[in-house]
């Protein structure tokens, strides 16, 4: 049994760790995109859950001490009743809270994944599909919640949720929500994955992106831990380390959702440490992007998006044709090179000279 001053303790402890992760996130996406997405709303809504968590077991911990211990031996008091039915009302709640904090740090990652490979025809495929079944998933989580142990009387508890029979069942439904969050999580990082599949860049790259991707991992490592220790523990869960191992999923499940954010925050530092590109390609090339502009406008919101994860960011270039009036927009990259990719297989190669703009 965990002592109530630890528990609490880890528990505000890991809110107060998500909160600052959290104001990270939202200053990074401010300061670089000048507005918050969908994604982050639905972060801030986990933490939001995770809070009201918090505040529930500030509350009602205490009654979940007064019955660990007269499990333990202890003679029960005069209002053990009403302590029981608070303490077992509340634990609903938290346990609902719980698992609606996991899911909507899934539904997060969806939603940034989709804006990710909007225009990757692979991931518009995955997506949907991926989607119906995480909210399967967590309806199917909620569902199983015994919920006739946790809003019964006491008497009725004590009668039906005492059994080895309710006890075999609690035990089945913790490692079978563990396993339907952990397949959860493994396949929303086919999205990623399908994406970098398909999309052309430096092997480095693609390397960083993996690893922000896969951070993942991380929750479903500790999803796992959280299982195994608690049934370790004894054939019925004790209580006490079973939320707090969740209040420390829910934290890093909140904290690797902002990880990915982070890289942001230094991108607009390292866009104004270096110059864009101003050059007046020849007649012959600006009639070719004309032509072309329309094929490469997908390929271009990807790549800008990926680009912008791993800080190598592309830069607008504005083309004016030497003889015309007609203006296009190209990417030159940082390394003094602009390579435009045409239809048909055609590469045109232009190197230009850097000059100082503000950015």
């Amino acid at each position: 049994m965990v002592k109530i001053h630890t528990f609490l303790g880890v528990i505000w402890g890991g809110l107060a760790i998500a909160m600052i992760f959290v104001v990270i996130r939202l200053f990074a996406r401010l300061k670089t995109f000048k507005k918050l997405f969908a994604d982050d709303f639905f972060v801030i809504f986990a933490l939001i859950l995770a809070l009201a968590s918090a505040i529930v077991w500030q509350i009602f911990a205490k009654y979940m001490f007064q019955m660990l211990a007269v499990a333990y031996g202890s003679p029960p008091g005069p209002n053990f009743a009403t302590q029981f039915e608070h303490y077992s009302k509340s634990s609903a709640a938290v346990v609902i809270l719980f698992y609606s904090t996991l899911w909507a740090i899934k539904i997060s990652f969806l939603i940034f994944f989709k804006r990710l490979g909007k225009n990757v025809t692979r991931q518009n495929l995955l997506w949907w599909p991926i989607f119906g079944f995480t909210m399967a998933t967590y309806f199917a989580s909620i569902g199983a919640i015994p919920y006739s142990c946790f809003m019964d009387s006491l008497d009725e508890v004590l009668r039906n949720c005492s059994t080895n029979s309710a006890a075999r069942f609690q035990e089945v439904a913790l490692k079978l929500n563990c396993a339907w969050d952990v397949l959860t999580d493994f396949t929303i990082m086919l999205i990623p994955i399908s994406i970098l599949w398909g999309t052309q860049m430096e092997f480095r790259r693609k390397l960083a992106l993996m690893f922000i991707f896969s951070l993942v991992i991380i929750t479903v490592v500790f999803s796992i831990l959280r299982t195994s220790t608690v049934a370790s523990l004894t054939r019925q869960p004790d209580p006490s380390w079973l939320y707090m191992w969740s209040a420390i999923e829910a934290t890093v499940a909140i904290v690797v959702s902002c990880l990915a954010s982070f890289r942001s925050l230094f991108l607009q530092q390292d866009i104004r440490s270096q110059t864009p590109v101003h050059y007046n390609p020849p007649a012959s090339l600006n009639r070719f992007l004309q032509g072309s502009n329309s094929g490469r406008n997908r390929i271009r919101d990807t790549q800008d998006t990926l680009d912008g994860l791993t800080g190598n960011a592309s830069y607008r270039t504005h083309i004016h044709a030497s003889g015309g009036s007609a203006s296009n927009t190209a990417d030159s990259k940082s390394n003094c090179s602009a390579e435009f990719i045409g239809l048909h297989g055609v590469h045109i190669k232009q190197e230009v000279d850097l000059v100082n703009e503000s950015v």
